[in-house]
């Protein structure tokens, strides 16, 4: 790496290490904990959390990278990051903290169906995908075959422990010692992996319809999987396992019935948060509402994320007094397309819902819908109402 891109990264490593030791960067802290403390935002001084997250596709038409080179090469993925922070910072004003790690991964979120044999596909302009044309398991004499994928070499791995220990001596040689690396965790929902291990998504949907124990086998082998993660994981780090995730977004009405639901995917979700001694988060983009009786019964969920089709009164009544919340608005009708007066009567219909919960309101995860200028200048208009609705 030459000496100028080296002091471009000191000088964005300080200028992020400013921000997260800013006077106000330490007040989002506080918030944020009296949120996860579950302080209700009727009682909070600051009222709601409210964030806005923005997808990596639009990251690279703001900032001008390649999708591909940024999951590829270390030092852009470095670059890249710290300059969404800094942009971030410096754009949108709402509360998301800013501190001095870095995470690292070159697939996103298809690492685990990665390791589980899926063939991975690069578009030029999204994020890495699970391609879904050949199952990875089509008989019984299929399941009988598997064994757990080998923590170190399966699928993408090999590039995360590089990514890993390059980002590491980086950072060292730029004089971040004190920066933070993550490594991946696995937080796909056994859903998700089942159905790409099963190629088309309606493979999976059959097969819980048609051969009902062959359906239990699989979900059983993804859940073993994610217990196998983690404990290498752990043993890798030398850190404690530590709380789970389950990102759930293909558990939707009516894809999946309750009946779908409680008969062959709450017991392995309840194993997961079992094995993790809970959950810091259950997550559904989708629509949850008939489920959440039933999601309700896995312990230990710290937070639940709510989809911007799910019944608001509901969430509130099932999870609100206890737990706090994470509510999503429609990235289309309740920002890109909306007037003023539209994001803050949606924002203050929420607020007003969930008063008695701790609450955050989420923009996200966005992606340009129309013209990216136009876009962006939706995406401040939006941080700028919720501060001013919310906080007044």
């Amino acid at each position: 790496m030459q000496n100028k891109q080296k002091d471009e990264l000191r000088s964005l490593l300080d200028r992020v290490a400013e921000i997260a030791e800013s006077a106000e960067n330490q007040r989002k802290r506080e918030h944020w904990a009296r949120y996860y403390a579950g302080v209700p935002s009727c009682d909070d001084p600051e009222g709601p959390v409210f964030t806005m997250d923005i997808g990596i596709p639009t990251w690279a038409r703001i900032l001008g990278f390649d999708v591909r080179q940024y999951y590829a090469d270390v030092a852009t993925q470095l670059r890249y990051g710290l300059l969404m922070r800094v942009w971030h910072h410096e754009n949108l004003c709402d509360d998301t903290v800013v501190g001095k790690g870095v995470g690292i991964n070159p697939v996103g979120v298809v690492l685990e169906p990665s390791m589980l044999g899926v063939e991975i596909g690069f578009p030029p302009d999204m994020e890495p995908w699970a391609l879904h044309n050949k199952p990875v398991v089509e008989t019984e004499e299929d399941l009988d075959r598997l064994e757990m994928p080998d923590f170190k070499t399966a699928g993408a791995m090999p590039l995360v422990f590089d990514m890993y220990d390059r980002t590491r001596e980086l950072l060292a040689d730029l004089g971040a010692d004190d920066w933070h690396v993550g490594f991946p965790g696995a937080i796909r929902g056994v859903l998700g992996l089942a159905q790409t291990m099963r190629g088309p998504h309606e493979n999976i949907m059959m097969d819980m319809l048609d051969r009902p124990e062959f359906a239990h086998r699989l979900f059983q082998y993804v859940t073993d999987f994610h217990c196998h993660f983690w404990t290498e994981r752990s043993k890798f780090l030398g850190e404690p396992i530590g709380l789970g995730h389950i990102g759930n977004d293909e558990v939707t009405v009516p894809l999946v019935s309750p009946h779908i639901y409680r008969e062959f995917l709450l017991p392995y979700e309840q194993q997961i948060s079992a094995f993790h001694g809970g959950l810091t988060c259950w997550h559904s983009c989708g629509t949850t509402t008939p489920l959440l009786p039933l999601i309700k019964s896995i312990p230990n969920i710290h937070q639940f994320y709510t989809g911007p089709w799910t019944d608001v009164a509901a969430v509130m009544e099932t999870f609100g007094v206890d737990t706090p919340l994470m509510i999503a608005v429609n990235t289309v009708d309740d920002i890109m397309a909306a007037t003023p007066e539209q994001m803050a009567a949606k924002i203050r219909s929420l607020a007003d819902q969930c008063q008695g919960a701790a609450l955050q309101i989420r923009g996200g995860s966005m992606n340009t819908a129309f013209d990216l200028q136009a876009d962006l200048k939706q995406m401040r208009l939006w941080t700028q109402v919720a501060r001013e609705t919310l906080r007044g």
